[in-house]
Formats: C-alpha cells, structure tokens, sequence
C-alpha cells in the first residue's frame, strides 16, 4: 500500500485488492490519524536527541514492512510491503535519503 498523508485528509496512490478487501474506510481513516499523531509528536524526539531532519521512519512487523517518509510536519508517504528478511531496507531507506528534500 501507498499513500499521501496530508495535514488534514490522505489519498490512497496504490492498494492491492487482497488488502483492500481487509479494512474499511472508516479503519483507513482511523490508521491516518493515529500515523499523523505519531508524526507530529515525533517532532519533539528529534528536537530531545539534537536532529533536525527525520528522513523516514521504518516499522518492521512479522509479515509487512512499512515505510513513512516525512516531507513536512503535517506531510508523508506512506508505504508497505510485504516483509522477508531479504527486503532491501538499507538500499531503500539510502535512496529515499538521496532522493527526499531537506526540511
């Protein structure tokens, strides 16, 4: 899954269908807020350990890996994938970092 997380709403880029059919709008939706809440107080963990830029946050769960890539305070992508553990996490997080502006 991909998706725009914008201050106040998200546009879903990509979804596969299997995926799709497991949730709701309503738990989309639910999952945007408790994902820009989190952003938003993130800031102040960068601030307590002296970093100003966070060029993306990885989540690693048992099957999926998920990717959120901050733009601006109250701005992100969002992406998931499938996880195993021959996904190529350093290669796709230095390509985000090569590739993301700075705040």
């Amino acid at each position: 899954m991909v998706a725009d997380l914008q201050s106040v709403d998200f546009g879903i880029r990509f979804v596969r269908e299997d995926i799709r059919d497991r949730y709701t709008d309503v738990d989309f939706e639910e999952a945007y807020k408790m994902i820009m809440g989190h952003l938003v107080a993130s800031d102040d963990f960068k601030s307590l350990i002296g970093e100003q830029a966070c060029r993306v946050q990885t989540l690693f769960f048992t099957d999926i890996i998920v990717f959120i890539i901050p733009s601006t305070r109250h701005e992100a992508v969002f992406a998931s994938f499938d996880y195993d553990e021959d996904f190529p996490v350093d290669q796709f997080v230095q390509q985000i970092s090569e590739t993301a502006p700075d705040e």
